[in-house]
């Protein structure tokens, strides 16, 4: 029960996130002002903000690889990893 409890928090925190970053003045507050709209929806801790841009992406690298898999060479391992690093990736002008 405990555990659900917490995954509900994290989606709820998730969808909050999620709204923020897609609507542009919310998105730039959150990169202004990060503890501060991080507080708003619930989570108190101290973080960096990298925020894409059309000439910047940054790739989050995941705390741990599954070294087995990958050096099996396993493709859908190398997707999951991608979408991890990647898929928050959000462009208000793509690049030329």
């Amino acid at each position: 029960m405990h555990v659900e409890k917490d995954f509900t928090k994290e989606m709820e925190i998730g969808a909050k996130l999620g709204a923020i970053i897609q609507n542009k003045n919310s998105r730039a507050q959150l990169i202004e002002s990060p503890s501060e709209v991080l507080c708003e929806v619930g989570v108190e801790s101290d973080v960096t903000i990298f925020a894409d841009t059309a000439d910047k992406v940054h790739l989050i690298i995941p705390t741990n690889v599954d070294a087995a898999r990958v050096a099996a060479g396993d493709e859908a391992y190398f997707e999951e990893l991608g979408r991890a690093a990647l898929g928050s990736c959000y462009y208000e002008d793509l690049p030329e």
